[in-house]
């Protein structure tokens, strides 16, 4: 979707067919980013220590299920553990793992949560070429710092969901983020909360962003985020109506992609 960031640490890559694979071997953990090229440029983890694997987010799509788990087994060690954030859909095919949510995730992917309305929709605009199943949390996690498997996190409740840190790797994992990649924004108070976590993010300069929408990135992202964030609100209090809206933010960023989260943005903005 985009051009490689600069100075991230050294990437192995690996091209599966559909999809492809940055391997990132940081302070003896090895974090797998698989970029799946589906429709909505999504990215799904494994975190690799000595004994086991841990996953984070789940492909959807069936194409990109059969060559993750095929993948999956390649490696040569038990995936004990499966993190359920803001793409649970799919993960079923992962079933025989211990899952990891909170209490406001399994709110939104009970039915009319609004994780789960967005697989339903997904489910009904892509059909059979998706799996929209979501299996049941074996672990309740809380905010706050916890161990799964070998590694440490500090979850941090959201609106929907949880981000992480991962003081290990000195990553953070939030769910959208993206190097020229439009945000879906439900409204000024949301956009100002999202600023705020950018600028905290440039503050503390993790070594990696990593989100469900685009590929690892430095924290320089955060930065160029936080200015684009800043214009959308602007241009959300300005704008006469949500065609105009439209057309001022294609005009400010052309070379954003996700134009059907810019039309979601507007919508609700609107």
């Amino acid at each position: 979707m985009i051009e490689e960031q600069k100075n991230l640490p050294d990437i192995t890559m690996i091209n599966l067919g559909v999809g492809t694979v940055r391997i990132y071997d940081l302070n003896g953990i090895r974090l797998h980013a698989y970029d799946t090229k589906d429709p909505f440029g999504d990215e799904s983890y494994l975190f690799e220590t000595e004994h086991e694997l841990i996953g984070l987010e789940s492909p959807m799509f069936l194409n990109n299920l059969a060559e993750y788990a095929d993948y999956v087994n390649s490696l040569d060690k038990p995936l004990n553990h499966f993190i359920m954030d803001y793409h649970p859909g799919g993960s079923n095919a992962f079933i025989y793992c211990r899952t990891y949510a909170t209490e406001t995730t399994k709110k939104s992917i009970a039915e009319g949560g609004s994780i789960k309305t967005l697989i339903d929709n997904f489910s009904a605009a892509f059909g059979n070429h998706l799996n929209p199943y979501i299996p049941a949390i074996t672990n309740i996690i809380k905010p706050g710092r916890i161990t799964i498997g070998d590694i440490e996190f500090i979850v941090k409740d959201t609106k929907e969901s949880f981000d992480l840190e991962i003081p290990a790797i000195n990553a953070v994992y939030t769910h959208m983020v993206g190097n020229k990649v439009h945000n879906i924004l439900e409204s000024p108070e949301q956009i100002d909360a999202m600023i705020g976590q950018m600028e905290d993010y440039t503050k503390k300069k993790p070594d990696l962003i990593l989100t469900t929408h685009d590929i690892p990135a430095t924290a320089e992202v955060a930065a160029e985020k936080t200015t684009y964030l800043k214009t959308i609100k602007e241009l959300a209090l300005t704008s006469k109506d949500k065609t105009s809206f439209v057309e001022q933010v294609r005009a400010a960023f052309p070379e954003y992609d996700g134009r059907d989260y810019l039309k979601m943005s507007a919508a609700a903005l609107f």
